[in-house]
């Protein structure tokens, strides 16, 4: 499995690494929506700074984004912070996020190149 899941206090991370493909990446939203505390929580970060090779392409992004925006009827008020230093994985968040935006979702969204810039606007 190419990512690790941390359910922390107020939120949840999702760290990467290796390669991932659509099913590890659709994965992760179905660990988050079928858990309880997802209802709850104030925050997400998706670090995808340590994986080699990402298997997926921009329609992916676009239904993750769809999906996350019907998710928030039950949680209307989270931020999601992404990390990555790729060029690709950076073209696909901004997709992500793109989309969102069209989709009018409550969500505040934010790219990051370290997990210490994106800690801190969570914090925030």
């Amino acid at each position: 499995m190419p990512h690790h899941t941390r359910w922390e206090k107020n939120g949840i991370y999702w760290q990467f690494y290796g390669t991932v493909n659509e099913k590890e990446y659709f994965d992760t939203d179905a660990e988050l929506y079928n858990d309880p505390r997802s209802d709850h929580i104030k925050y997400w970060i998706w670090d995808g700074s340590l994986i080699e090779k990402l298997a997926v392409n921009e329609i992916h992004a676009e239904l993750i984004a769809a999906a996350d925006w019907a998710a928030t009827e039950n949680n209307q008020k989270m931020k999601g912070a992404m990390v990555a230093n790729d060029p690709a994985i950076l073209k696909l968040m901004a997709v992500y996020i793109e989309i969102s935006i069209e989709l009018e979702s409550s969500w505040q969204l934010k790219i990051f190149k370290n997990l210490e810039d994106a800690r801190r606007w969570i914090s925030s």
